[in-house]
């Protein structure tokens, strides 16, 4: 999640946990929305430790064994796979 994005999730957050409260001080109903922003703000917070971003230099890129053609350019492509992070890249195929 971009940096950008996280900050929209905690606000909408936040807004949630506040209407639910407003909603609970004035009709004793509120809890769902006061639970929904907890959960997004939870989700929010760990999300970045569930899959740490890796500097390019660390990243323990292994062949899938996977060839394509790269329909812009006609040339040959390899596939490329990171297990940690679950991204993909495609390299042509030296000649």
């Amino acid at each position: 999640m971009t940096g950008g994005a996280r900050v929209a999730a905690l606000i909408t957050a936040g807004l949630f946990g506040a209407a639910g409260l407003a909603l609970h001080l004035a009709t004793g109903n509120g809890w769902g929305l006061i639970g929904l922003g907890a959960v997004i703000a939870l989700a929010t917070l760990f999300e970045a430790r569930y899959r740490a971003r890796q500097p390019e230099g660390a990243v323990q890129w292994q062949r899938t064994g996977e060839c394509e053609v790269d329909v812009e350019t006609g040339a040959v492509v390899e596939v490329w796979y990171d297990p940690v992070t679950g991204a993909r890249k495609y390299e042509p195929v030296a000649d």
